[in-house]
């Protein structure tokens, strides 16, 4: 664990939901807000590992200030089940970590004309999407309805904050896994986007996205031949806590790739030259969904 840092934000008293929490990520990031007086909401597909850790942080402490629930991150009524459980218990939520992700699945067979005529046209895997996207949504839309429905924090002043796992592959495509860098670009610019629209509405929400680094989503063999230069752990957690408390930042795609920490800029190419128009068409989209008037 990561020694205390007085350049990290204050969060004792603060509580946070975090997705994908029973390893990797999730359960480094959930024991540093523990240590740093904030509780947890735990869950993962995983839930004897996510009750586990939960239980020995109670141990630790002396007092609740975890607890654990079994979520599949695709269903987004498990993901709302145990947030309620977790409100019970602490009584708001002042972070939501969009946390959960898996490797990638081959979506299709691998190319081969010559035999591609002796097998039936397959129906392609979505599974990296389903938990990778499709879950990362289910928590950005939990956390967006809750901070909705809650008063600011009174020491933050804000509602709400949401912080998503991304990667490296968000911005560079990697031609070996296509599922997943679909999924990491997606949710790039939603990132985007949502932080656009919340800005004045006393939500951030910001990601991190790490280059390869040593948790259960890469398989120990090809975490072997990936040893040149992998983020710790500890440093990419510190930058998911670096935007909570009062820090204002919102929008960022905060990047690690092995001890280097930057932020990620949005790509500009063209954009003056279509700025115009992409506006007006973004005004009305809103317009007409409701989103402003």
């Amino acid at each position: 664990m990561m020694a205390a840092s007085t350049a990290l934000p204050v969060i004792s008293g603060d509580v946070a939901f975090v997705t994908g929490a029973a390893s990797g990520f999730g359960l480094a990031l959930s024991q540093e807000l523990v240590s740093r007086g904030a509780s947890v909401i735990m869950v993962d597909i995983n839930e004897d590992g996510c009750k586990k850790a939960a239980a020995e942080m109670n141990e630790k402490t002396g007092k609740t200030v975890a607890v654990a629930a079994k979520v599949d991150t695709a269903c987004f009524e498990d993901q709302l089940a145990a947030y309620e459980v977790g409100k019970k218990t602490f009584g708001r939520v002042d972070y939501f970590f969009a946390n959960a992700g898996i490797g990638e699945r081959l979506w299709l067979p691998p190319f081969d004309p010559v035999a591609a005529s002796s097998r039936p046209i397959a129906k392609p895997d979505m599974t990296t999407l389903d938990v990778n996207l499709n879950g990362q949504l289910n928590t950005a839309a939990l956390a967006f309805q809750v901070f909705e429905r809650q008063e600011p924090n009174p020491r933050s002043k804000f509602r709400g904050k949401l912080i998503i796992t991304a990667s490296i592959t968000g911005f560079w495509a990697c031609k070996g896994v296509a599922m997943y860098s679909a999924s990491k670009a997606g949710i790039v610019h939603f990132m985007r986007s949502t932080a656009g629209y919340y800005a004045d509405k006393g939500i951030t929400v910001n990601l991190v996205a790490p280059n390869i680094t040593a948790t259960p989503i890469f398989p120990t063999d090809l975490m072997a031949l990936l040893t040149d230069n992998p983020c710790p752990i500890e440093l990419v957690v510190e930058q998911m806590i670096s935007v909570l408390g009062s820090c204002k930042d919102n929008g960022r795609a905060i990047t690690v790739s092995g001890k280097e920490v930057w932020d990620y800029p949005p790509h500009e190419y063209m954009f003056e030259e279509n700025k115009a128009a992409f506006e007006r068409m973004e005004t009305e989209y809103g317009r007409q969904l409701g989103l402003w008037e």
